[in-house]
């Protein structure tokens, strides 16, 4: 006896395909969205004291074609941890910081930024002289890189995107 095998075509039910084909395709977007939406914990990003207060250090940023100087990216930088429920002040405790480092080239074609938790290696048990002073613990890595020959608003709106990312992971790190 001859096995016959029936299979779906979209020549046959066009309409149920192509719901299927939408099904599928949304059903893995939304995936995948949601996966990158989740933030992670990081031992390193747990902090001493009240995580909700975190000062912010921004680098020395030499003068550039963009414009951008330290002050605009250290006002982007706290008004941004304001709306995420961060306030951007030196800790009671002075055991950790903030570190946004902002590098455009000196053609002023590129930039990186970088975020970091960096942390009083006494305050968290390290020794000084084996560590140094200031130490960096594990976390996520949050930066981006980008063409500085755009505008202003460019630079300072990706510095905000990679504080969000940090943001996120630091805020799930420190919730019991």
């Amino acid at each position: 006896m001859k096995e016959v095998r029936i299979y779906p075509s979209l020549k046959v039910w066009p309409a149920q395909g192509l719901k299927l084909f939408s099904l599928v395709v949304f059903t893995m977007l939304w995936v995948f969205l949601t996966q990158q939406a989740e933030a992670k914990k990081f031992n390193g990003l747990k902090v001493h004291g009240d995580h909700r207060i975190l000062e912010p250090i921004v680098s020395e940023i030499p003068p550039n074609r963009s414009g951008v100087t330290r002050s605009d990216v250290l006002s982007t930088v706290k008004k941004k941890m304001w709306d995420l429920g961060i306030r951007p002040e030196r800790p009671r405790e002075q055991s950790h910081f903030l570190e946004i480092e902002l590098v455009i080239l000196s053609k002023g074609t590129a930039f990186s930024v970088e975020v970091s938790l960096k942390k009083m290696a006494q305050a968290y048990g390290y020794d000084p002289k084996v560590v140094g002073s200031i130490i960096t613990l594990n976390q996520g890595k949050y930066g981006m890189f980008g063409n500085a020959g755009r505008d202003k608003s460019y630079v300072l709106d990706v510095v905000e995107e990679v504080l969000e990312d940090f943001i996120a992971d630091y805020k799930d790190s420190n919730l019991e």
